[in-house]
């Protein structure tokens, strides 16, 4: 690089898109020591108090956008992790990501900075999730198999809605697969998962969101741990593939079929007995990107029942970065709320 070239920080990054997703895999240039130590899970939240001006910086405008996904790569501490990783995005900071899994392993093979034999274990906010590449003989991951962390129905209720004038009764089911999802048929919104309908989609994602978790309060039934509900995941069956749009943050939407989503909605028809264990599952996403998925197995612990989600997509790399920050640059981020 010249060296006239004066900057702030110097961070490396590969982007990659997952069906139309996007992860920004950070792969170099973080002061670690900033929010070094400890689990993935405390080392996110020491670089949520200590470094969140890098996440802004990478993922909002002018470098991102209200959209963008990125994964930060950190040492792990679990023995049997063979990575760690956390997930941001421009509202915040996610447990787990299916689509950003699929995306970070792609992104370390095909860079060469990790050549796996066999599935990848990975350490996230969530806890350990698997990632089975399949490769190309020319290095090129064709697909990524994520066998997901376990997912529960965590409760069911029905919301007063007025929608376009009308008052309706929502049904939501709540739902845990790493993330915390409100997951609501598009049928009680008279809309199809469209992408001419996403606007509208966002703004009930959001308003289902805040109105689920005001009226209830949600905890882990294993660990008692409080849970929120993050996501909104609006689904409808198809006669080839189940389809749905989620929404998540401050109204992003997610452009693939949201792989703890998946696993979430394969937990949900299993627990209305419409989807059995070892039958294949597709999921299609708002633009017409799939994963496949299947319910690997099922327990019954605390009234619960509880099932081991995997999911099989593919990621592209799209790009590789160096972010940089003039220190005379006096717009660091930004967004426009609209």
């Amino acid at each position: 690089m010249s060296g006239d070239v004066q900057t702030d920080v110097l961070i490396e990054a590969v982007d990659t898109h997952t069906g139309g997703e996007p992860t920004r895999v950070v792969t170099g240039g973080l002061n670690k020591d900033r929010f070094a130590g400890g689990s993935v899970e405390e080392q996110r939240d020491r670089f949520r108090e200590q470094a969140d001006d890098l996440r802004r910086l990478l993922i909002k405008e002018p470098r991102g956008h209200d959209d963008m996904y990125g994964a930060i790569l950190v040492p792990p501490a679990a023995e049997a992790a063979d990575i760690g990783v956390f997930f941001i995005d421009n509202g915040g900071y996610k447990d787990l990501c299916g689509h950003g899994i699929m995306g970070v392993v792609t992104a370390l093979v095909e860079t060469g900075y990790l050549n796996p034999d066999g599935a990848v274990t990975v350490e996230t906010p969530a806890g350990l999730v698997t990632a089975d590449p399949e490769i190309s003989d020319d290095g090129q991951v064709e697909h990524v198999t994520v066998e997901n962390v376990t997912s529960y129905v965590l409760d069911s209720m029905t919301l007063p809605m007025d929608i376009d004038g009308d008052s309706v009764t929502v049904p939501v089911d709540v739902v845990y697969a790493g993330n915390v999802f409100a997951m609501v048929p598009a049928t009680a919104f008279d809309r199809h998962v469209a992408p001419d309908n996403t606007d509208a989609f966002v703004d009930y994602g959001v308003e289902v969101r805040e109105r689920v978790n005001e009226a209830s309060e949600f905890e882990d039934p294993f660990s008692g741990e409080e849970l929120v509900v993050d996501h909104t995941e609006f689904y409808e069956p198809g006669a080839d593939a189940d389809r749905n749009i989620v929404v998540f943050s401050a109204g992003a939407v997610d452009r693939s079929p949201c792989g703890t989503g998946t696993c979430g909605k394969m937990t949900l028809l299993h627990s209305k007995e419409e989807l059995a264990v070892g039958e294949p599952y597709r999921h299609e996403s708002v633009i017409g990107t799939r994963f496949e998925g299947r319910l690997r197995a099922v327990e019954h612990r605390a009234g619960h029942t509880v099932t081991n989600a995997e999911i099989r997509g593919s990621a592209y790399i799209v790009a590789k970065h160096t972010f940089l920050l003039d220190p005379a640059d006096s717009v660091h981020s930004f967004d426009i709320s609209t």
